[in-house]
């Protein structure tokens, strides 16, 4: 509790709200990098040596990231960070003009759609780099759309009792 008993509220500043929206779309590149990889996100140094990387030189600290994802520094303070820093931190995600998708909805939305299409695409490659998918899907082609819902029905039913009989994965 705060000095004479009060309880403390949340910091609903300009500048907190901007770090809450830097901080959430942070957090939701880091999810999206580690759903891509099929492992975790990167940590934070790895993502500052990424980025100093691509700058050719030192420009961001794991300790400016972990700030930037918590949205307050060790002072408890909200960060405050420079449009170069966001930049710097979007392109470490393949993302230009950084600054306009940390801090602009629309910009996020879109950027987000576009990271959602790829991530689509890279899975329809994956699939078909297999030969007996590609097979279903020529022998698909043509069906009614009834027909391709209970194909898909199918295959999801079936994807299911693979995974079940398969059992856990982590040896529980």
């Amino acid at each position: 509790m705060a000095a004479g008993n009060q309880p403390t509220e949340p910091d609903s500043s300009p500048s907190a709200t901007r770090a809450r929206r830097i901080a959430d779309r942070l957090d939701s590149l880091l999810a999206r990098e580690a759903a891509r990889t099929g492992g975790s996100a990167p940590t934070y140094r790895e993502l500052a040596d990424r980025i100093n990387r691509i700058a050719g030189h030192d420009v961001i600290s794991k300790d400016t990231i972990r700030n930037l994802h918590l949205g307050s520094n060790q002072k408890g303070q909200a960060p405050n960070p420079t449009v170069d820093t966001l930049d710097r931190l979007g392109a470490g995600f393949g993302i230009k003009a950084g600054a306009t998708y940390f801090l602009d909805e629309a910009r996020a939305e879109t950027v987000d759609a576009e990271l959602d299409a790829l991530q689509q695409l890279a899975s329809l490659k994956t699939a078909l780099g297999n030969g007996e998918v590609v097979a279903l899907a020529q022998r698909a082609s043509g069906l009614s759309d009834n027909s391709l819902h209970m194909l898909v029905s199918l295959a999801d039913r079936l994807k299911a009792l693979e995974e079940n009989a398969a059992g856990p994965r982590d040896g529980a």
